[in-house]
């Protein structure tokens, strides 16, 4: 999520996109102050005077994505959210791996999310999505994923029940990496 672009933020607190330490991934009740690294990195201030306004817009997450969710029926199987769905994606690219297009980002009814680029990436450089929308919230980490990579694409799959797209069409989910 990204920081509120103007009124009230604080270091603390439970208001999403109001509070530094959410936005950081750190409890509402967190220690932290304005001159440690990681909030002087998200406010983009390496060094000198820093201010609770730097913070304004800010998002510690590396990429976002709106998908608006497509669905396919093929035989007894069925794909939610963008690829074989059909579906769109806000920019296609994936800035973790220097704008690499997204193939798919979709989940399939025999239980699989799939996350693919075009092109041969590593298994790193981030760490997890987070859908929003679709009817909830719902975190995956990299780590839990089977990865491939054949050389002309990298594909994360999730072996899970948990459809994060819902089930109907034309719905925006919000696709977080960190």
């Amino acid at each position: 999520m990204t920081l509120a672009s103007s009124g009230t933020l604080s270091i603390g607190g439970s208001t999403a996109n109001r509070s530094i330490n959410l936005e950081l991934g750190r409890s509402a009740t967190a220690t932290s102050n304005l001159n440690e690294t990681d909030l002087r990195t998200l406010a983009g201030v390496a060094s000198g005077t820093i201010s609770i306004s730097d913070f304004y817009g800010k998002s510690a997450s590396l990429d976002v994505q709106t998908v608006t969710v497509g669905v396919y029926v093929a035989k007894a199987t069925t794909y939610y959210g963008y690829g074989l769905a059909g579906g769109s994606i806000s920019d296609g690219t994936f800035n973790p791996k220097s704008g690499a297009s997204i193939i798919r980002l979709e989940w399939v009814s025999t239980g699989t999310l799939s996350f693919s680029l075009s092109g041969s990436y590593t298994n790193a450089d981030w760490t997890t999505v987070e859908f929003t929308g679709g009817g909830g919230t719902y975190s995956f980490n990299r780590t839990a994923a089977s990865y491939t990579n054949n050389g002309t694409a990298t594909t994360w799959n999730w072996s899970t029940g948990t459809n994060p797209f819902g089930t109907t069409a034309g719905v925006n989910v919000t696709a977080t990496f960190t």
